[in-house]
């Protein structure tokens, strides 16, 4: 199972998901069975840098396979048989 970071830059406010240690070499977001099928993961440990984030820095400054740019961050709680979309539970969305 490869392992993520999610981190936040003080300097743009951008956050992303960085691999810090995949599961066997060459692996992935595209290509990881870590990432298939949509389903929730562990939660990342947060980590702030001061730094600007890879998108900021310039188009092509990055890999796609081991970092990802996060767009949206819901924080909600659930309860039910599992992580995942489509177990059994209830969303409880705090506005």
């Amino acid at each position: 199972m490869c392992t993520t970071a999610h981190f936040r830059s003080r300097a743009c406010g951008h956050h992303w998901l960085q691999i810090t240690m995949a599961c066997y070499p060459g692996l992935g977001f595209n290509n990881c069975d870590t990432f298939d099928g949509g389903a929730a993961r562990e939660e990342s440990p947060l980590v702030a840098v001061d730094t600007l984030c890879p998108a900021c820095l310039g188009p092509g400054r990055y890999d796609k396979n081991t970092t990802r740019m996060i767009l949206d961050i819901r924080n909600r709680y659930r309860w039910g048989y599992g992580p995942d979309k489509r177990s059994f539970g209830a969303d409880c969305c705090v506005m």
